[in-house]
């Protein structure tokens, strides 16, 4: 079926949905039409009425982790000016959600997806952010990730840069979220010239990380895009890969590819 006519689905179905399990595959699912097969004027038109459905759920939802997950639901698809300004006010604790308590990781997380939609205090935003993360570890990961946020097309492809030195990849999970936020659906245009360069370092990847890492670099890579072009990028490479190019990356290059054939 069509993807518009899913999420249409999706939109009516789960605000009459009272089953809290399916309640939260069906916004995974909503989340992920959205972004993956719905052209982005089409999300345009569609984001004040999915974000209205969301808050509304939100409102009503009977449980904290019901709550959760509506929120999380509309943290991640925000994009009009009116939602992106109630969600900085539910940042800097100056909003409340009645029955939702956020934790150090929701600021974080909530700082970060503010910051790669380019709100205008977006920098002022992750300073205070980083500044008020008391938790080290967390702290160090969020300034690890910060570049990749930025509104400066220079410093993300500085960030990009610094990946090709296996040293700056050892913290896997710290490299797979900054390539994520660079490959952002609202970045994609900016960012299709990293997927030449990110499959042509997939196998020293491969040598020097872990033995998931090639796949989980490879969907964070390709998870944003949508466009024919970037599509055509990989068809190219898998194409003119030398014979002794190792199969193994071949599959996990058509399979993070997926979606990103069945789109185009």
């Amino acid at each position: 079926i069509e993807p518009k006519q899913m999420l249409e689905t999706l939109m009516r179905a789960v605000a009459a949905e009272r089953n809290e399990l399916t309640v939260q595959r069906m916004l995974g699912y909503t989340q992920q039409a959205y972004w993956r097969w719905i052209p982005a004027e089409d999300r345009t038109a569609l984001a004040p009425r999915l974000e209205a459905l969301l808050r509304s759920g939100l409102r009503k939802a009977g449980t904290a982790s019901l709550k959760s997950a509506w929120f999380n639901a509309l943290r991640d698809v925000a994009v009009t000016s009116e939602t992106l300004a109630w969600l900085e006010r539910v940042w800097n604790q100056s909003a409340t959600i009645p029955g939702l308590v956020l934790a150090e990781p929701d600021y974080i997380t909530l700082a970060q997806e503010l910051a790669v939609r380019g709100v205008p205090n977006a920098e002022k935003i992750l300073d205070a952010q980083i500044a008020r993360t008391e938790n080290p570890d967390r702290k160090a990961r969020m300034v690890f990730v910060r570049p990749a946020l930025s509104a400066d097309p220079s410093t993300r492809e500085r960030f990009f840069n610094q990946l090709r030195d296996p040293a700056n990849r050892r913290r896997e999970a710290w490299v797979l979220e900054g390539i994520s936020y660079l490959h952002h659906p609202l970045r994609a245009a900016s960012s299709a010239k990293f997927v030449t360069p990110s499959l042509e370092m997939l196998r020293d990847i491969q040598r020097t990380g872990d033995i998931f890492f090639p796949k989980r670099w490879m969907d964070a890579t390709l998870s944003g895009h949508s466009s024919q072009e970037v599509a055509q990028t990989v068809r190219e490479f898998l194409d003119t890969v030398p014979p002794e190019y190792p199969e193994r990356l071949q599959r996990i290059i058509l399979s993070s590819a997926d979606d990103l054939f069945r789109r185009t």
